[in-house]
């Protein structure tokens, strides 16, 4: 077994590009990973890493192992787990998946069919997942950030335009031109993913030309909720397609104007670690998300 802690060890330090983060994965103190690396250097007799200002930095034939024992172990995994706590359970590898919970629940959840690569899913927000991603905890995540980080593959899966949405019955204004919608939203009841409004702020002044003149009403960092206080009458809300249109389609909530095409579009993208792409599992499930993408 010493050589499967080796090798475990060996590739938590080449996803984390560090002694430390990958001893803090494995669980395993500082000086024992370094001795593992150790070990490993010995019985391959050829150098894994050198070290760099920013981390350690795989050499070709740390690479080279890479590629011939990462997924094999990311099988094993489960095993070897159970086998360290004392007991032997079936492999069931799950790849670990990050993204907003509205993303997962809207755009991954419909086009993940039975059977498909079990999953284990992280929520959080965009810069914690990528650094989660970077540091090995994640094998996949799905952001509206492209992160620009030559470490990371990045595929993009589409985009989502926006609605401009409120509830039948309570107010919503009926206007024709954007210059009347501008009259109209001042002062009415705003719901809002966050306080800050980036979106909101900039579709009001690009688009409506004046500053945010809503009345927040209510914040709540889900969508979700945003979607159904909306719905509850609580105020007007400009909200991703995805997340009003099982709305839109009951009736629940209405369009209060097309601004679908003077709002930007929000980009989505799937990340994954370059070193990662030799991983079927992880190359299926990317492709898998690519193919239908994420309107």
């Amino acid at each position: 077994m010493a050589a499967a802690e080796w090798l475990r060890t060996f590739v938590a330090v080449y996803r984390s590009g560090s002694v430390t983060e990958g001893a803090r994965l494995r669980s395993v103190s500082q000086p024992a990973a370094s001795q593992q690396l150790r070990a490993l250097e010995r019985a391959t007799g050829a150098p894994l890493f050198t070290r760099a200002p920013h981390g350690m930095e795989p050499t070709r034939g740390g690479r080279a192992l890479y590629v011939e024992v990462a997924d094999a172990l990311d099988r094993l995994e489960p095993l070897l787990a159970d086998l360290d706590g004392g007991t032997v359970g079936a492999p069931t590898p799950a790849l670990r998946l990050g993204s907003s919970p509205e993303c997962f629940t809207y755009g991954i959840v419909p086009r993940t069919r039975p059977g498909a690569e079990p999953l284990s899913v992280r929520f959080g927000s965009d810069a914690e997942l990528l650094g989660l991603l970077q540091g090995g905890e994640l094998d996949v995540v799905v952001t509206t950030t492209d992160p620009g980080r030559r470490s990371l593959a990045v595929r993009p899966l589409g985009t989502t335009r926006f609605v401009l949405v409120g509830a039948p019955g309570h107010g919503t204004p009926t206007v024709a031109t954007l210059e009347e919608l501008g009259r109209a939203l001042v002062g009415a009841p705003w719901v809002a993913y966050s306080a800050e409004l980036p979106r909101t702020r900039r579709f009001w002044q690009a688009s409506l030309g004046r500053p945010f003149g809503g009345d927040l009403r209510l914040v709540a960092p889900d969508l979700r909720a945003v979607a159904g206080a909306v719905a509850a009458g609580l105020g007007v809300s400009l909200l991703p397609e995805y997340a009003c249109a099982e709305g839109l389609a009951s009736g629940s909530l209405v369009e209060v104007h097309p601004v679908g095409d003077v709002v930007p579009r929000e980009a989505w993208f799937a990340s994954a670690r370059e070193a990662d792409l030799v991983r079927p599992q992880v190359t299926r499930f990317v492709d898998h998300l690519v193919a239908p993408g994420v309107r």
